[in-house]
C-alpha cells in the first residue's frame, strides 16, 4: 500500500542536493577558467601588439629623404604586420571579425610638424621630447557574460589601452642640410671667396657622405 508524503516531507527530502551542489560549482569553475583563458590569452596578445608598435616605430625612426617619408615608411610597416597571414586573423582595425583590435595608428616625430605625446604623458623641459608610435589594443575576448558571475562590461564595449613604442627619430636628409651641413658648409666658403669657385655647382646640393655630422 502506497503512502502519500505531506508537504513538510517533500521540504525536508534532500536526496539529489548534493547534484545541485556539484552542477552549481562545474559551472561556476567553467565560467572561472574561461575568464582566465581569455585573461591570459588578451596579455599574450598585448605583447604581439607591443611588437607591431615597436617595428612601426622602429621603421618610421629610420633616416630617410624628409619627415613624411618617414612617416609613410612606418605607416607601411603597420599594413604589412596587419596583413600578415598569422596576424591577419586575430587583429583588426574596425573591432569586427576578430577577437582582438589595433587601431588609431598615431605617429608622432617631432621635427617640422611639432608632433609629440609631450601634453600626454610626463615630460620635463629639459628632456628630449616623447616621439614615437602608439596604438588602440581593444580585447573583444573580455567583453563576455559568465554564468553566475555577470557582464563584464557594463556598455558593451570592449576593454581598451593605449600601446606606446617611443624612440627618437634620425634626422632626415632635409634636416640635415637644412639645419646642419648647409650651415657649416656656407661657413667654410664665407672664409674665402676663392672656396666658392672651388664650390661650383654643389653649393646648394646635400652630398651623400658617410658621416655628414648628423
Amino acid at each position: 500500500m502506497s503512502t502519500l508524503k505531506g508537504p513538510n516531507k517533500i521540504i525536508q527530502n534532500q536526496q539529489g542536493l548534493i547534484s545541485v551542489d556539484f552542477i552549481f560549482s562545474l559551472v561556476l569553475c567553467a565560467g572561472l577558467c574561461i575568464v582566465l583563458f581569455s585573461v591570459t590569452f588578451t596579455l599574450s596578445m598585448a605583447e604581439i601588439g607591443q611588437y607591431i608598435a615597436y617595428s612601426t616605430s622602429r621603421a618610421h625612426a629610420a633616416g630617410h629623404i624628409d619627415q613624411d617619408k618617414q612617416e609613410e615608411m612606418g605607416r607601411n610597416k603597420f599594413a604589412n604586420l596587419m596583413a600578415n597571414g598569422v596576424i591577419k586573423p586575430l587583429f583588426s582595425q574596425t573591432g569586427s571579425g576578430s577577437w582582438f583590435k589595433l587601431s588609431n595608428l598615431d605617429i608622432r616625430g617631432a621635427g617640422v610638424n611639432g608632433k609629440t605625446f609631450n601634453s600626454e604623458y610626463k615630460y620635463q623641459e629639459d628632456r628630449l621630447p616623447q616621439t614615437g608610435v602608439r596604438l588602440d589594443f581593444g580585447s573583444n575576448l573580455l567583453n563576455m557574460r559568465i554564468a553566475f558571475l555577470g557582464s563584464t562590461s557594463e556598455d558593451g564595449e570592449a576593454l581598451t589601452a593605449k600601446i606606446t613604442a617611443f624612440m627618437l627619430r634620425e634626422p632626415t636628409q632635409q634636416e640635415c642640410w637644412d639645419l646642419q651641413v648647409k650651415k657649416r658648409y656656407d661657413a667654410i666658403i664665407n672664409l674665402d671667396s676663392r672656396y666658392g669657385v672651388l664650390a661650383g655647382k654643389t653649393k646648394n646640393q646635400y652630398v651623400p657622405m658617410e658621416d655628414n655630422g648628423c
